[in-house]
């Protein structure tokens, strides 16, 4: 379904989320202070203005109280960030999506009632220390309360084990599904062979999980 959203802040965050919201088929205007990022991402959404985000009645103007959804993303000053959010979030229809720049901002952003704070430099810091980690796991998501889902590319070692053989019961961890190809298994029999290019969904605390990677 084709929705509306705004982008305020249109650095390489910004303009990253612009873009695929655009390819995804929906309305998307982007605003940012600094010509050269409205030009560099003109042609690729639905409309870039350059304006300041902090006046309200600019934001009104632009049709901003309309939106679905408005990302901030504004990155490097903390009190345009704070402040646009405030702005925002006072509309009575726009989703608000804030990028927070340390702990003590997205406790101010947790205060000024955003519906969702991103970390975007923390998460992808902890993704690529995950993924050199653990270069089997493909993909993962936290559920909250050291719960997380992971996709894992099944090893050369577990080709030809069953699900069964893994005790996935007793470490704590459950298998969702498993993906082969264009095949997909919800939920897999326990006494599925493990294939060549199986990847596997599980779900488990942090821990249970790193303790069973060995076995993958």
């Amino acid at each position: 379904m084709k929705r509306t959203f705004t982008v305020i802040g249109l650095g390489a965050f910004g303009s990253t989320v612009a873009r695929e919201l655009a390819r995804l088929g929906n309305d998307v205007l982007g605003i940012d202070l600094d010509p050269e990022h409205v030009n560099a991402i003109a042609d690729d959404i639905t409309q870039a203005v350059v304006a300041d985000a902090r006046n309200e009645d600019t934001l009104r103007d632009l049709g901003v109280h309309d939106s679905d959804a408005v990302v901030v993303a504004i990155g490097e000053d903390l009190e345009a960030n704070i402040l646009v959010t405030l702005t925002v979030k006072n509309m009575p229809k726009p989703e608000v999506w804030a990028k927070a720049l340390n702990h003590n901002h997205h406790r101010i952003l947790h205060k000024l009632g955003a519906d969702h704070i991103v970390h975007p430099e923390h998460e992808m810091g902890l993704r690529l220390a995950h993924a050199m980690m653990y270069p089997e796991v493909l993909d993962y998501i936290s559920l909250g309360h050291d719960l997380f889902t992971v996709e894992v590319r099944a090893s050369e070692k577990l080709v030809g084990q069953t699900i069964e053989s893994l005790g996935l019961g007793s470490r704590g961890v459950q298998m969702l599904l498993i993906k082969h190809q264009r095949e997909i298994l919800a939920p897999p029999a326990n006494d599925y062979v493990f294939r060549v290019g199986d990847q596997l969904v599980m779900v488990g605390t942090l821990d249970n999980l790193r303790n069973l990677s060995p076995y993958l």
